[in-house]
């Protein structure tokens, strides 16, 4: 932690700006790794200015995917909100291990395709790397970085050795040392600075993070929640496999999915849910709900109108997890772009076709899920959903995804037993 006698003693060898955790996973380990209570404001106050870094684990490459790098980025925006962090802050993200050229391609590259995705559409802040010369460069090569923390310490790793320094560096780490003598001592990383990033002199209040949901605790309560999901489906006519009139073999044999298998799936996506619920203060059983529901529902009829619109026969299907249509998700992302809810390049009709392909992909599906939800309410002229949406409100919001009229109204009062068996699962979660 910079205390500030710390700051002070910096401040007289002559430092400027200080790299700090915006996190620490552990609870246990390094218990200043991340910014403690009050240091940005003693940094402030010595006329210090602190860029912030993100990391977790990143010390191999199986850590490293696009969706690893989507959740670190929400994990970011969120964490750099708390601590007041100013609109176009760089976050660094680090690459802590030496990656080899192949692993960076196969790895890190869509790890921070994932990170400046989420960034660029959910936040006002920028995205840097930190990691070896080559990982930096093949990173701000591919557009994903804005500026390089090189971890030039780090001389043997193969990704240092005769590359040159990456065209977007902004701080080049050279050399552990210790600065200043009694309560002022700290020893840190030294750094040389190039001025392409100056880091944040003045920071906000931050934000709450309080009621927000968590991850499920699956250990504890996923046998109990899918079980409860099986009950409930199976007292309004959805049994585990087949229904609608299909025989169960027939489902089966045309792609059908069973409740089970709904609900694995959107436990495997529990990270996103969490992230966007968080990210947008919402409940995310709202987004879950309608999700698990359409896996569930999915048949042949749906497989017919997505082979139609892939071999240009229709211009635009409801598809993938939440069963959205192209044209519906472009209203809902302008909806939430003019709100400032979201970034992005507004969207037209020459886009639908782009966008149904966009839809294929889980992750961008459920966060379409997310906006068209806001854009429902809206629509429906109640207030933006919250933590605290009445019942009513969150029913009316589930039918509205279906459209409008009786078929919808109907849906809304089937889906709100649903989503009451996933909030009470999710509040446990929370509350532990």
């Amino acid at each position: 932690m910079v205390t500030p006698q710390r700051a002070q003693a910096l401040k007289d060898a002559g430092y400027k700006y200080i790299g700090r955790y915006l996190f620490n996973p552990s609870s246990t380990s390094l218990p200043e790794k991340q910014i403690q209570p009050g240091e940005l404001a003693t940094i402030k106050e010595y006329g210090l200015r602190c860029f912030p870094i993100f990391q977790t684990w990143s010390r191999s490459a199986d850590y490293f995917s696009y969706n690893q790098g989507t959740s670190d980025a929400f994990k970011a925006i969120e964490w750099a909100q708390y601590h007041g962090f100013k609109a176009g802050t760089i976050i660094y993200f680090a690459v802590d291990y030496d990656a080899m050229d192949g692993e960076v391609t196969d790895y890190v590259v869509p790890h921070f395709r994932g990170v400046m995705r989420t960034i660029g559409e959910n936040s006002s802040y920028g995205v840097g790397v930190y990691g070896p010369r080559n990982v930096c460069q093949r990173v701000a090569d591919a557009g994903y970085a804005a500026a390089s923390f090189v971890s030039d310490m780090s001389s043997g790793f193969s990704g240092n050795l005769g590359y040159p320094m990456p065209t977007n560096w902004a701080f080049d780490q050279i050399a552990t040392v210790t600065v200043g003598s009694g309560s002022g001592a700290i020893e840190i990383d030294n750094n040389i600075a190039s001025g392409r990033d100056t880091g944040q002199g003045d920071f906000d209040a931050g934000s709450y993070t309080d009621g927000l949901d968590v991850d499920l605790d699956k250990a504890t309560y996923q046998d109990m929640m899918l079980t409860d999901v099986q009950n409930y489906l199976t007292s309004i006519g959805v049994p585990e496999t087949g229904g609608d009139g299909w025989t169960d073999s027939d489902w089966a044999t045309l792609g059908g999915i069973s409740t089970t298998k709904a609900f694995e799936l959107v436990l495997s996506a529990d990270w996103l849910f969490t992230s966007l619920a968080r990210q947008l203060k919402l409940r995310k059983a709202l987004i879950q709900a309608p999700v698990l529901w359409e896996l569930r529902k999915l048949n042949p009829l749906d497989f017919v109108a997505d082979e139609a619109v892939e071999h240009g026969l229709k211009d635009d299907s409801s598809t993938g997890w939440g069963q959205i249509f192209a044209w519906v998700t472009v209203d809902a992302r302008n909806y939430c772009m003019q709100q400032g809810i979201i970034n992005g390049t507004p969207l037209t009709d020459s886009d639908v076709r782009a966008v149904w392909d966009d839809l294929q992909d889980p992750t961008y599906n459920i966060r379409s899920v997310s906006y068209l939800t806001l854009y429902n309410s809206y629509q429906l002229g109640i207030a933006r959903p919250s933590l605290t949406t009445s019942l009513a409100d969150t029913q009316a919001l589930l039918a509205r995804y279906n459209g409008t009229g009786d078929d919808a109204q109907q849906y809304g009062r089937e889906l709100i037993g649903l989503y009451n068996v996933l909030e009470n699962y999710n509040q446990l979660s929370r509350n532990k």
